[in-house]
């Protein structure tokens, strides 16, 4: 899966940007606790232990 694709998901989940870190957006959920972590390398793919612990995070 590539960040643009993990981007898009979770803005369809409900996460929203909250600000633009040094490399990375920050999003924040409304009934979630905590705040998500999403690298800005677009077309890259995510790594395999960052994409299964982002996919917990966002929730599918």
């Amino acid at each position: 899966m590539k960040w643009n694709e993990l981007r898009r998901i979770a803005e369809e989940k409900g996460w929203y940007l909250i600000r633009y870190g040094a490399k990375h957006d920050i999003y924040a959920h409304p009934q979630k606790e905590g705040q998500l972590a999403i690298e800005r390398h677009g077309s890259e793919e995510v790594k395999t232990g960052i994409y299964y612990k982002l996919k917990r995070q966002i929730g599918f």
